[in-house]
């Protein structure tokens, strides 16, 4: 299990470069509506993840609990890294875009090991969540070119599976598109769940 205290060195670990890599690139995009769209984004994605796991068993959910904390805790330091962003001033912000970059990396990557370590037979439960996943990560992976980032699973940790991401672009990464998609999901498979 990851401490806090862990997670805000792994945080902080890379975030010095890729901010100072930010300033030399530049955004691709308006700024602030990235900020604004991560920061609608990230209570509709732990709630999507809450969701997957009122599906689970109670079994397999206490099996995971120390996963489930760190995904957590790397949805709550995204969203904090983004709030401390908007509230920065202007030389502050580019080491603070780095550590976003981090954050959105982190929260990938523990929904990964979140993946990787359910125990599914494959089926409508093993689809949907790999379904709901695949909005959730996509949705983060699609954030990161846009603050000058890249995609970076941590290098220490073992995935025996890994969630696919598929593009998303304009529109699918506001937030009324996102709880379209994840709904859409739960109904594909039969789960009257919605977000």
């Amino acid at each position: 299990m990851i401490t806090r205290r862990d997670f805000a060195k792994y945080i902080g670990s890379g975030a010095l470069a890729l901010g100072i890599g930010e300033i030399s690139m530049g955004f691709a995009c308006n700024p602030s509506s990235v900020f604004a769209d991560i920061e609608a984004y990230v209570p509709i994605g732990l709630d999507a993840f809450k969701v997957i796991l009122g599906l689970l068993s109670p079994s397999e959910a206490s099996a995971l609990g120390p996963i489930i904390n760190d995904v957590e805790v790397a949805f709550n330091t995204l969203e904090t890294v983004v709030q401390q962003y908007q509230n920065a001033p202007a030389s502050q912000k580019a080491s603070l875009v780095g550590k976003i970059v981090t954050a959105i990396n982190a929260v990938i990557s523990q929904l990964n090991s979140f993946w990787s370590a359910l125990n599914l037979p494959d089926g409508s439960l093993a689809s949907t969540i790999i379904g709901v996943l695949q909005v959730i990560v996509s949705t983060l992976a699609a954030f990161l070119p846009q603050l000058g980032g890249t995609l970076a699973l941590d290098a220490k940790k073992k995935f025996n599976r890994t969630i696919p991401i598929v593009t998303r672009s304009g529109n699918q990464l506001k937030a009324k598109s996102i709880r379209k998609d994840i709904n859409a999901v739960f109904a594909k498979y039969g789960y009257s769940n919605r977000i």
